[in-house]
């Protein structure tokens, strides 16, 4: 009796691990899907300012020079950054799903809670940028 006892405790030891292991993959696929959220959302704001400040920047141009390049190195800097997490989240997303995924499931997932916190600071800061370069065209004039 001793030994079967001894054998379901082991596999209800097992069982607990492997549904530790499922929830925190679980949890990990629920943070990457977020992540590629942000960076859906930042592509969005970014695909939508970019008709706008290029028309604005163009009417400037003769004033401020400068300012067309500028807008436009953002704009495409900001886009590919976007572009480079966007690939990061689908490559996490298949490695997370695989048997094997993650060694250590408990420091990918704390891993994971840091890149959901920073990726929810892109879409705002580069909103943030967008409304500034909003408020220079305001000021002078241009609308």
């Amino acid at each position: 009796m001793d030994l079967i006892s001894w054998l379901l405790a082991l596999i209800g030891i097992g069982s607990d691990r492997a549904m530790h292991r499922s929830d925190r993959r679980a949890e990990i696929a629920r943070l990457n899907a977020e992540v590629a959220g942000e960076v859906g959302r930042t592509l969005d704001i970014l695909a939508m300012a970019r008709p706008r400040l290029t028309r604005l920047a163009s009417q400037v141009a003769t004033d401020l020079p400068d300012i067309h390049p500028t807008i436009a190195k953002f704009l495409d800097e900001q886009r590919d950054a976007a572009l480079q997490l966007m690939k990061m989240t689908e490559e996490n997303k298949v490695k997370i799903a695989s048997t094997k995924g993650f060694v250590d499931w408990d420091k990918t997932l704390h891993d994971y809670q840091e890149w959901r916190a920073n990726a929810s600071r892109i879409a705002p800061w580069v909103q943030g940028v967008i409304d500034k370069y909003d408020a220079i065209f305001l000021e002078a004039g241009i609308r």
